[in-house]
């Protein structure tokens, strides 16, 4: 304990200060005693009795929780407001974004700079085909995701024959030209004025329309979208293909001994966490029904790996803490400064330096004995 004090004694510091210039002293309380509640729970995580290990690991209280989850999901409407529907589908949203990311980053070990990129193009990708070619919604859609998903296949196929942080530099070099490219080509997407839709009515085989206008029809499309998309991945990052993912993660150089083709499988990867991505996207523009180029900016695509890296790779559950946690703290913290970035910049560094697997990574590891240490981060997520 006191070795991690001293590695963050100077961001820490930084962290107290700063907050309690830019904000009311009662604000700066509040914001920082939540973080500290953060740093108690994990830490009370470990000294949980075996007996209660026991009763909180078994199935039938995973079922529980997850019941509850969805019993939250679904009544939401009901008592957040307007405003919290809102607030809270696109907190989902990006957290189905940053979920994306932890496939390429915390299940192959890519980091992408590129994934705001990535979810423009397919905002813009249906954007356009509902407003320049005349489709239908889900023509549109499906016209968004293939371009999407197409972009980051290429994007993959360019970057995966290098490693570490030179695949990292061709990712950001790919999203500031996606971002060149939408800003300049005003002729299509209209530069900075951005391109602005009629939101569409979804129909479902006939039996029911989803208006995506109406905020309570939208969250309950949205968490559906998030909830089947986190089933479908965690099912896929167990199966024999996500497996080769965290083999090639580990040791790429055994996985090729071992006769797997690594490149197909990073390219594959990359045009998984592609394809969701584009989710993000076009459930982005259906709620704002606008697109813009700066939604693009790179600076957005840090922001993703923030998220990711806050919350825990490799976990997929991580992320959506991750997001859930930076996008409150900065729409809380927005209301009193325009310079919270300097708060969650702090944080983030913190969070590095304390925990490097992020929140629920150091739950984790909190949580288990020393005697379990090969355990999948998976298994509890």
């Amino acid at each position: 304990m006191r070795d991690a004090l001293q590695r963050i004694a100077l961001p820490l510091v930084l962290l107290v200060g700063t907050t309690f210039w830019l904000l009311p002293v009662t604000n700066a309380l509040i914001v920082l005693g939540s973080l500290l509640a953060i740093v108690v729970l994990v830490m009370l995580a470990g000294r949980v009795g075996p007996r209660a290990r026991t009763v909180i690991e078994s199935r039938q209280t995973r079922i529980t929780a997850a019941g509850l989850c969805l019993l939250v999901g679904l009544t939401l409407p009901l008592w957040a407001g307007s405003y919290g529907v809102r607030f809270f589908s696109e907190m989902l949203i990006y957290g189905l974004l940053a979920m994306s990311l932890d496939i390429m980053l915390g299940y192959i070990g890519l980091a992408s700079f590129a994934h705001a990129a990535l979810a423009g193009i397919a905002s813009y990708g249906a954007a356009i085909a509902l407003t320049r070619l005349g489709l239908s919604p889900w023509s549109a859609i499906g016209f968004a995701l293939f371009l999407g998903t197409a972009a980051t296949t290429v994007m993959g196929t360019f970057s995966v024959r290098v490693r570490d942080i030179y695949f990292g530099i061709i990712t950001l070099v790919f999203g500031v030209l996606a971002f060149i490219i939408a800003s300049t080509w005003i002729s299509v997407t209209k530069g900075e004025d951005g391109i602005t839709i009629q939101l569409p009515k979804l129909s479902l085989a006939g039996l029911t329309t989803i208006d995506t206008r109406d905020p309570t029809s939208f969250w309950y499309l949205t968490f559906i979208v998030v909830v089947a998309s986190y089933v479908v991945l965690r099912q896929l990052m167990r199966s024999p293909m996500g497996l080769v993912f965290r083999g090639i993660r580990e040791n790429e150089q055994r996985a090729r001994y071992l006769g797997y083709n690594v490149n197909v499988y990073k390219i594959l990867n990359t045009a998984i966490s592609g394809f969701f991505a584009s989710v993000a996207g076009v459930l982005l523009l259906l709620k704002n029904g606008i697109i813009g180029t700066e939604q693009m900016d790179v600076l957005h695509s840090g922001e993703v790996v923030i998220w990711s890296v806050i919350g825990g790779v490799g976990t997929l559950v991580g992320p959506f803490i991750g997001a859930a946690i930076v996008f409150a703290l900065t729409d809380y913290l927005g209301q009193f400064t325009q310079r919270y970035v300097l708060i969650v910049g702090l944080i983030f560094i913190v969070t590095i330096l304390l925990a490097p697997k992020g929140i629920l990574g150091a739950l984790l590891d909190a949580w288990r004995p020393a005697a379990e240490p090969n355990m999948d981060k998976e298994d509890m997520s």
